[in-house]
């Protein structure tokens, strides 16, 4: 298909000043690779094609989102050649001495100043974490929204640090854009709508100029497809190495991703047997306890079992000593009752002895008589002693049936009862015959 250079030129001349700068170069570039593709050249420039920089700066609330996610897509970096490319293209001398690129620019200072630049550079190096030397908006995300700033600020922030519209911040354009949140932050100063020469990154200085000449760029239109293809070819090798290098770069995260998750389960894992130790220590350490605890338990019971037979028989031995001590009680209760009639009995003799003598000191003149009546006397006290001891040998006799009541009967008990009252009697008698 044949391309029309002025179709060509007037679609891509967007602000219709004569001359072509780099962004609309690329899109001439872009006609041209389209057109040798056999796609036909739009009859008006699609919105999709205008530069960002040709743009109108308007921005619509809710619209612009906050940071740029990713790069262009491939098309739109396709169809937009890199400086090199374009080198390529000025070096083949199609473009007269005249309208050449711009190699150098004065020097001028930066608005970042050193400090702020070193500072800003850790920031980088601390959230660049693929290592490729750029950040996208996805990682800056979190500082810049720290900022507190509105969306469509940040957003205009980066557009103006993003000078080269890749979707992504090198380090020094990444300083610019937190120069300018540093001062819209503490000292309240809008950014700019467009970046003053003092205001571009060093690294982005020296960058190609506007190409201007209407006629020498319809005749390099004219007379280079060739070329263009060449160009584009090259461009579109460069673009895959760049993808590759993208997925290389993306499989290298994700790895490292991977190891950082394996390190920290590799980790948890670690604390987990640790834990699992622990606990089996004190597992074991518990069964040891435990094993100590039955054996004194076992200890304790059969000292229970002890104490308890020592004290079942110490009860028995107490009912069997409460049983004797009853026995004793009421043997010495009887031998009180004996004693004490005995003693009435002694002095009953004694007042018999003392009336006897009263008697005797009356009848003294009466000594014959006196002597005799004392000898039947003194017959009838040895008489009363032998009842005595009869009756003391009763009372041994008595005893010992009481001891051995389980053997007598009651019967004999009353027999010797009896036997006892009637010696007594029979005493008691005589004495008071003698008197």
């Amino acid at each position: 298909m044949l391309v029309s250079p002025l179709q060509v030129w007037d679609l891509s001349d967007i602000d219709k000043d004569g001359h072509l700068d780099r962004d609309e170069f690329a899109v001439a570039m872009h006609l041209v690779y389209r057109a040798l593709e056999k796609e036909p050249v739009p009859s008006a420039l699609p919105p999709s094609l205008i530069p960002p920089s040709k743009r109108k700066k308007t921005v619509f609330p809710g619209a612009v989102p906050v940071l740029p996610a990713s790069p262009p897509p491939k098309d739109s970096l396709r169809s937009t050649p890199s400086h090199g490319s374009v080198s390529s293209l000025n070096s083949t001398g199609s473009l007269s001495p005249k309208h050449s690129l711009k190699q150098t620019q004065p020097t001028v200072n930066w608005v970042v100043p050193v400090a702020d630049k070193m500072r800003f550079d850790e920031i980088f190096l601390k959230t660049d974490l693929d290592l490729d030397g750029y950040v996208s908006g996805q990682e800056v995300k979190e500082i810049f929204m720290h900022s507190g700033l509105t969306q469509n600020l940040l957003a205009h922030i980066w557009a103006l640090a993003d000078t080269r519209q890749t979707g992504k911040l090198s380090k020094d354009q990444f300083a610019l854009a937190m120069y300018f949140i540093q001062q819209k932050v503490s000292k309240g100063i809008d950014p700019p709508q467009v970046l003053s020469p003092d205001m571009v990154p060093p690294s982005e200085r020296g960058t190609p100029g506007p190409v201007s000449g209407a006629g020498h760029a319809l005749g390099v239109l004219t007379s280079l497809p060739t070329a263009c293809h060449q160009v584009a070819l090259k461009y579109s090798l460069e673009q895959d190495i760049r993808e590759k290098e993208e997925a290389i770069r993306q499989k290298t995260s994700e790895v490292q991703e991977l190891q950082n998750d394996l390190d920290r389960e590799t980790s948890s894992l670690q604390e987990l047997e640790a834990q699992k130790q622990d606990a089996q220590d004190r597992l074991d350490e518990m069964d040891q306890q435990k094993a100590k605890l039955r054996d004194m338990l076992s200890d304790v019971r059969q000292k229970c079992q002890d104490e308890t037979q020592m004290i079942s028989s110490l009860k028995t031995q107490i009912q069997s000593q409460e049983s004797d001590l009853k026995s004793q009680e009421d043997d010495l209760n009887r031998a009180k009752s004996e004693l004490n009639r005995l003693q009435q009995e002694e002095t009953q003799l004694e007042q018999s002895i003392q009336a006897g003598r009263v008697q005797l000191e009356t009848i003294i003149k009466s000594l014959k008589s006196t002597q005799d009546e004392i000898n039947q006397a003194r017959s009838k006290l040895s008489q009363l002693h032998e009842s005595r001891q009869e009756a003391h040998r009763s009372l041994e006799q008595y005893d010992q049936v009481l001891d051995g009541a389980h053997g007598a009967s009651l019967t004999d008990l009353a027999n010797l009862s009896e036997g006892v009252s009637l010696a007594e009697r029979g005493s008691f008698g005589a004495m008071v015959k003698v008197e």
